[in-house]
């Protein structure tokens, strides 16, 4: 089955920058994007656990799309400046799908 090369970009980020960044991604425009809850994890400043946390300020998710490079290239820059000065991390992955029409 032939595949076709994409990449994926992963964002983890506060509750409130998460409009943000998906704006950023409407206005690349990606395909789409699918938003999960992080519920727990350890960092630089320690554990943290989502129970532990009221209001949406300090709960996380995690954003993840497939793209284009072309679309990567341009996202990246716009979601590091939207997340910079808050707390969160960015990664990008290369990844192999089936039907690129989807991306």
């Amino acid at each position: 089955m032939k595949t076709h090369a994409k990449k994926q970009m992963t964002v983890i980020c506060e509750v409130p920058v998460m409009h943000r960044i998906t704006r950023v991604l409407d206005k690349v425009p990606v395909t789409g994007y699918t938003i999960f809850p992080a519920l727990s994890g350890r960092g630089s400043e320690g554990t943290w656990d989502r129970d532990r946390i009221i209001g949406d300020a300090g709960r996380m998710v995690m954003i993840v799309s497939v793209m284009s490079v072309e679309q990567a290239d341009i996202a990246i820059d716009r979601i590091y400046e939207a997340l910079e000065p808050q707390m969160g991390i960015i990664t990008i992955a290369d990844v192999d799908v089936l039907r690129p029409e989807r991306f």
